[in-house]
């Protein structure tokens, strides 16, 4: 249900119609892999907690040549029936093997969109399971040029643009925790693969205010969890604890409490 309330919208700070800055990636999850897509918030616009996918699962990247990025998205539709269209343009330079593979294997395939953006705005996403996008593409190989200019967009009209705070399920993990830790080392914002062993873990280290981590759960044998107690960094949702057991996973953001100290404040988690 949402709960939007109207209010003004003043001018943002700085320059804020130069233009966008995305990295040179647009990422892409088949909705076929997806176990569990966060809802949006009341106004309609973030999309709150984690996008989980099947163990076997991850997201693809798509390199996009920079300055070629571009996202649009309309309200449009007969009155009682109007929406949104959202979608995404790049061009993908040269025309190699992998990338007609990518090319013949995702056409009509149903997935969504993460583009992230280099001075660190929230990510923006097209697309959801019920309401997914889907490519076209058109190839031109000339004296001039050599690229495919890639276009996702929504199948039908919906949602707006939406924000993703969440972590990306990337094919790798950013990092592996030992088993038996019970102390993880920040790398920065991703996904943390734990691993078997009976442990508590109780603190994170190197984190900055404002960052997000995901544990994801164990493969096999004996999962280690996460409390809440004095002796531990982290804030669990009505202090239920988490046990990481296989295809589970629990998100956290974290909170400088002053002088440094941190609280990792659980935003999202998903129980197999």
């Amino acid at each position: 249900m949402k709960t939007y309330i109207k209010t003004s919208v003043p001018r943002p700070a700085g320059s804020p119609g130069k233009g966008i800055t995305p990295k040179d990636v647009l990422t892409l999850i088949d909705v076929e892999d997806i176990v569990s897509f966060p809802p949006r918030d009341g106004a309609g616009v973030v999309l709150v907690g984690d996008i989980v996918v099947k163990p076997s699962a991850y997201s693809v990247d798509l390199y996009i040549t920079p300055g070629t990025v571009e996202l649009a998205s309309n309200g449009e539709g007969e009155t009682d029936a109007k929406g949104f269209t959202p979608s995404v343009k790049g061009k993908h330079p040269g025309n190699k093997r992998e990338v007609r593979e990518f090319k013949t294997n995702w056409l009509g395939r149903h997935c969504i969109a993460i583009l992230q953006y280099c001075n660190g705005e929230p990510a923006d996403i097209i697309g959801s399971p019920c309401n997914p996008i889907e490519m076209s593409v058109n190839y031109t190989g000339n004296k001039d040029a050599n690229s495919s200019e890639f276009t996702f967009t929504q199948i039908s009209k919906g949602d707006d643009i939406g924000i993703y705070e969440g972590t990306i399920p990337h094919e790798e993990p950013l990092a592996v925790v030992p088993a038996a830790a019970t102390e993880i080392t920040f790398k920065g914002t991703g996904q943390y693969q734990l691993s078997a062993g009976a442990a508590k873990i109780a603190t994170v280290t190197g984190a900055q205010h404002g960052d997000v981590l995901t544990l994801i759960g164990i493969t096999a044998g004996v999962a280690p969890t996460v409390e809440t107690g004095a002796s531990s960094v982290f804030l669990l949702q009505a202090g239920k604890v988490f046990t990481a057991s296989p295809g589970s996973q629990i998100t956290f953001k974290a909170f400088d409490t002053g002088g440094g100290a941190m609280k990792f404040v659980e935003q999202s988690r998903y129980e197999a």
